[in-house]
């Protein structure tokens, strides 16, 4: 729920938004005071951020086609690390490459859905990858 300033400056108008970093209203306020502090402090308490975004490969590429999924996966690295480090040693990254970078998140996001009945059971993290996706670091 909005903070009461937000509800009653724009009552019938809006009661959320997702508008990324920049608040573009000032009669907008913040659902989270301090969102940076309460997001490092899940991020320490569990173990990283959440997973937001992820690229996906189809099976039937990846054992027809591994070079190309290969090569997508190194574009995408590369590009990555042209972008500068975090500062928080890559604990709030949202960009992590990798199984071993993300198994945390993979596996809290598992058991999430298997507790919602998302899922009819907790896959392993290694059950969602095959030879070659599970290959990259």
């Amino acid at each position: 729920m909005p903070h009461r300033e937000t509800v009653n400056s724009l009552a019938r108008e809006i009661d959320a938004a997702i508008v990324g970093d920049k608040i573009p209203d000032p009669r907008l306020k913040p659902l989270i005071p301090d969102a940076d502090a309460v997001a490092r402090s899940w991020a320490q308490t569990h173990g990283g951020v959440p997973i937001n975004h992820m690229m996906v490969v189809r099976d039937s590429i990846a054992k027809s086609r591994p070079d190309i999924v290969k090569e997508i996966y190194r574009i995408l690295h590369e590009s990555r690390r042209a972008a500068p480090p975090t500062a928080d040693n890559g604990l709030l990254d949202p960009c992590r490459f990798g199984v071993e970078a993300n198994r945390r998140s993979l596996e809290l996001i598992i058991d999430y859905s298997f507790r919602q009945k998302l899922i009819p059971r907790k896959f392993s993290v290694d059950e969602l990858f095959d030879d070659v996706t599970g290959a990259l670091v």
